[in-house]
């Protein structure tokens, strides 16, 4: 062998090596949701999709790289304590939980929409005279603060002309509030569909947010760390095609039962339940990975809220923490650049 080819393989071997030591050894994925039997179960979207069907595990065996699944009991804010302690590399996030870790400092990249458009409920105890949110006025109610359902709750208290002082407002994590709005221990509860399980226990569900427009909605995001982004662009982007082939496939129309099924044995929501959620809706529209102007719209109006009812401190740029780059390259290269349509700030269709 030449000296000549012995350098250009000696410079291939050495070209590998880095390669190979700017993959991570494993990648830990982080979400502020517990499933069924404290399984991984991140919510309707599409990260459960390939979570389920094991597509991320499978991209990276291959390279020895160890996917790990993590869930907080401890929801948005238990997910953000882990960002800012660097033990977690991905993460889904409702979107005021997001824009609370990203103004508390925490270093994050938004990389994709991981859904959009779930609607919030009030459940109210067994007997309870409670038929719409003026009824609130001086009840104990519980809302788990620092999430989205937050924010959502506070735009019905403002078109009521209420605010959070004129209830007595309890933060509670889902199980227990549920548990205590069935005892009666607090008059209503505010959350998601799950609520509607409760129904069977005498508790009403007098108010949702159907119908109201998209800022009454809820959406979730992929964070990444700072860190993880710049440190291994190849493995995000690797990641983020997963998360578009499953948001793919549950958008086919032949895959729709398929899609809520999944959904409702991950979640423990019953199907019929997850069906009158999506009662007329899209599931491609509803979990479409673009960071369209509908979905970023939304998001800012996330933080100028927050910013003003003092949940945040600081303000939060969200055109600057916005970084499309992952999702466009993996839409590339999945062939999906046509797939979804993205929607302009009113939600419509974009010209």
């Amino acid at each position: 062998m030449s000296h000549l080819l012995r350098g250009a393989c000696l410079l291939l071997g050495l070209a590998a090596s880095a390669l190979h030591a700017a993959d991570p050894s494993v990648i830990r994925i982080g979400s502020p949701q517990v499933g069924v039997g404290q399984k991984f179960f991140p919510g309707v979207n599409a990260l459960a999709i390939a979570n389920a069907h094991g597509w991320i595990e499978e991209e990276f065996r291959k390279d020895g790289i160890e996917i790990q699944w993590v869930s907080f009991r401890g929801a948005g804010p238990a997910v953000n304590e882990a960002l800012a302690n660097k033990q977690l590399d991905i993460v889904s996030l409702g979107d005021l939980a997001a824009v609370i870790g990203k103004s508390g400092g925490t270093a994050t990249r938004l990389i994709l929409a991981n859904s959009r458009g779930a609607n919030s409920y009030i459940a109210t105890s067994p007997g309870s005279d409670i038929k719409s949110v003026k009824d609130l006025k001086g009840r104990k109610v519980a809302v788990l603060l620092g999430t989205a359902y937050q924010r959502r709750f506070e735009l019905l208290l403002r078109d009521a002309n209420l605010t959070p002082r004129d209830v007595k407002l309890v933060s509670l994590d889902w199980p227990t509030s549920k548990a205590a709005v069935v005892s009666k221990d607090i008059d209503a509860t505010f959350g998601g569909n799950d609520l509607l399980l409760l129904r069977d226990k005498g508790v009403g569900i007098p108010v949702s947010t159907r119908g109201r427009g998209g800022d009454y909605t809820i959406q979730s995001g992929i964070l990444a760390s700072e860190d993880f982004a710049s440190k291994h662009p190849e493995a995000l982007t690797r990641v983020v095609r997963q998360l578009v082939r499953a948001a793919a496939w549950a958008s086919e129309d032949g895959n729709r039962d398929k899609a809520l099924t999944l959904w409702a044995n991950g979640s423990g929501v019953p199907l019929e339940v997850l069906q009158y959620e999506f009662e007329g809706e899209s599931v491609k529209t509803r979990i479409s990975p673009l960071l369209d102007e509908a979905w970023v719209e939304v998001l800012k109006g996330v933080a100028e809220d927050g910013l003003e009812q003092k949940l945040i401190r600081r303000a939060v740029d969200v055109d600057a923490w916005v970084d499309d780059r992952f999702l466009k390259e993996a839409l590339k290269q999945a062939k999906l650049e046509r797939h979804w349509t993205e929607l302009d700030r009113n939600g419509k269709p974009k010209k």
